[in-house]
């Protein structure tokens, strides 16, 4: 069950590769870049991989492809439309319909051209690198828990943890993205209670300096396993610390 909570395939993202590979054989992009990522997409497994190039690249087009959809009816403010972005633009590339395609394109397959285009121009500059193989997904995808107080200087430091590479995308199983991600995993294990699995994705104490500050993060970012015993044996077991809350005299 583990095994399917750090589940990082993205159906999103493997039907745009495929929209695109289609639309390449009569429309290909100008930039030599995009052409090779696209080529390069034959090969994808649909894993979100922190290492991967053609995450960025598809996350990319999708987000170019639907600025060209929209700024015929939005101009500028096509940011302004998140909330079923994903679903009009997966129904939007299905159905084709003819008055949504905008006058500059005389096909969708042109349009989708045009948005990896523009997709690999933003990739550039936003990583400061003109090379694909500067592009992986955890240039722009690294994990950012910031605590409320320690976003820049010594106080990020010590307070934070901050550009971890990781894998996943917005519509994974593992949900990942910068600043967002499951708040907790936990898998029931009937048949022995013992053996069930609970974490959060940092530790049980929000004091800063205590051993319990972030001790259970990398059993959460490496999806690792921390049993939660239930039976009293299991308990006693694992007990090194008990707490007592005494009424006060």
């Amino acid at each position: 069950m583990l095994k399917v909570e750090t589940d990082t395939y993205s159906y999103p993202h493997v039907f745009l590769a495929d929209q695109l590979l289609a639309a390449a054989r009569t429309a290909k992009p100008k930039d030599a870049r995009a052409q090779k990522l696209i080529e390069d997409l034959k090969d994808w497994n649909g894993i979100a991989d922190a290492n991967s190039p053609e995450v960025s690249f598809l996350h990319a087009t999708r987000s170019a492809a639907l600025d060209l959809l929209l700024e015929p009816f939005l101009g500028k403010d096509t940011s302004l439309y998140q909330w079923r972005s994903t679903a009009f633009l997966q129904k939007t590339l299905t159905d084709r319909p003819a008055k949504w395609l905008p006058p500059a394109y005389k096909s969708y397959d042109e349009l989708l051209a045009a948005a990896a285009d523009l997709a690999v121009k933003r990739l550039a500059g936003q990583s400061k690198s003109e090379r694909v193989q500067g592009w992986a997904w955890e240039k722009f995808n690294s994990l950012d828990m910031f605590h409320p107080l320690g976003h820049e200087g010594l106080l990020k430091t010590f307070l934070s943890i901050t550009g971890k590479p990781q894998s996943g995308t917005l519509y994974s199983v593992r949900a990942a993205m910068k600043t967002h991600g499951p708040s907790m995993r936990f898998v029931a294990n009937p048949a022995n209670w013992d053996e069930s699995i609970l974490l959060v994705p940092a530790g049980q104490s929000g004091q800063p300096g205590s051993s319990h500050y972030s001790d259970q993060f990398s059993s959460w970012y490496e999806g690792k396993p921390i049993f939660a015993p239930f039976s009293d044996a299991a308990e006693a077991k694992a007990t090194k610390h008990t707490l007592s809350l005494k009424p006060g005299s």
